[in-house]
């Protein structure tokens, strides 16, 4: 038996397993860097699958480390762990049981996947060289959790290349991949106009500064028509606004926030320079002044070529072993050049050092991620474990 055919076995012996690992973390989602029973979890299942790690020093993430005995690469898989603040909406008989916190970004999927995946490998030792390093990553959503675990020395070993699956509300079984920039850089802004109070009688004696943010949000929503190369995809969204304190007096403060996402690294700093001439320069005009306060945040995932052009050839050339007992693969099952997407990703963190692919999985298209009626086929988490397993097993066989 070849090891493609002794990796489906094992993956379908492993269905089960994945699923009811998933599901015990769907029903119990915890926010970023409060994944502690999910970690505990994992430990403990890393325990007894006798696959050694250690915890990292970014609380509450955990390393394990798969070693074949046999000099080779160091690869590294990483799986998040961290739910979103939202209510859960389906009628899922292990819907979350934690009032308003869900995982509607399929993160469970991805932890539960990656166990998996761990423990096929760690059984397969025989079938590759060198060592795989499993990272169970806290804090995607909220707070750069790849960007801390790599601060903290996650590479101080460096290792030869990363990978990542995210799950995707699309077509079931559809892999997105491309070369180059895939997703958006993403970065905030916090926007305090500064005016002066007065009686709503007498508008001459303040300075209104709810008056000049919404001057300025009218202002900032041209930034992406009128100072931004059309073929760059950009968006710029101010979400929240707070001032006042009476509707007879006018507020001498109001706060914005705002979020900024660019996939040229160019149109990124326009925008950065864009949004500070317009606030402080609108402000100034209307009697009032403005502070910025930018946020820089994920930097855009980068897939490396090479690597890239790896996966496409392994996931073309096992095509067969990919659907394997699961519907008939969709016509653009694997896209040659996809649109850059402008969704945001910490994994960008990991390919600013390593080389490095993320790639999308479709797996039903239910609702949007990070949606309260959002869910994944659990047919295809099967499918996930296959592209990540087999995409492992064969680099490690270069």
């Amino acid at each position: 038996m070849d090891r493609i055919q002794k990796l489906l076995e094992a993956i379908d012996r492993w269905a089960d397993f994945t699923i009811k690992i998933r599901r015990q973390i769907h029903e119990n989602p915890e926010l970023s860097y409060k994944e502690f029973e999910t970690s505990a979890l994992i430990a403990n299942e890393l325990t007894r699958l006798g696959i050694p790690y250690v915890e990292s020093p970014v609380k509450p993430g955990l390393i394990a480390t798969i070693d074949s005995g046999k000099p080779g690469k160091l690869l590294v898989l990483r799986g998040d762990m961290d739910a979103l603040p939202v209510q859960e909406e389906t009628d899922l008989p292990f819907k979350s049981k934690n009032d308003g916190i869900m995982h509607a970004c399929g993160h469970d999927v991805h932890t539960s996947n990656l166990l998996t995946v761990g423990g096929i490998l760690n059984e397969m030792k025989e079938e590759w060289t060198g060592r795989v390093r499993l990272v169970f990553q806290p804090a995607e959503e909220h707070g750069g959790g790849g960007r801390e675990m790599i601060k903290a020395g996650l590479f101080d070993e460096m290792p030869d290349c990363c990978l990542g699956v995210h799950v995707w509300p699309d077509k079931r079984g559809k892999i997105t991949l491309g070369r180059g920039y895939r997703t958006a850089y993403s970065d905030g802004c916090t926007i305090t106009v500064h005016g002066k109070a007065a009686h709503s009688s007498k508008p001459q004696e303040g300075v209104d500064a709810v008056l000049i943010a919404a001057n300025i949000i009218l202002a900032l929503n041209t930034i992406t028509s009128r100072n931004l190369d059309p073929k760059d995809a950009a968006n710029l969204n101010v979400g929240t606004i707070k001032g006042g304190t009476a509707p007879n007096i006018l507020a001498d403060e109001a706060v914005m926030l705002c979020m900024m996402r660019n996939v040229n690294p160019d149109s990124r700093e326009v925008m950065f320079q864009r949004v500070e001439e317009i606030c402080k320069g609108t402000a100034k005009a209307m009697g009032g002044s403005c502070d910025t306060d930018f946020i820089r945040s994920y930097p855009s995932v980068y897939n490396n070529p090479e690597v890239a052009d790896f996966l496409y050839d392994t996931f073309r050339k096992h095509k067969d072993a990919l659907f394997q007992g699961l519907d008939e693969a969709p016509p653009d099952y694997l896209e040659e050049a996809p649109e850059q997407m402008l969704a945001a990703e910490d994994f960008g963190y990991y390919g600013q050092k390593v080389p490095s692919c993320f790639l999308f999985i479709g797996t039903g298209e239910y609702a949007p991620a990070h949606n309260q009626k959002f869910q994944v086929d659990e047919q295809y988490i099967k499918f996930c474990t296959r592209v990540m397993a087999l995409a492992a097993l064969e680099y490690m066989n270069r």
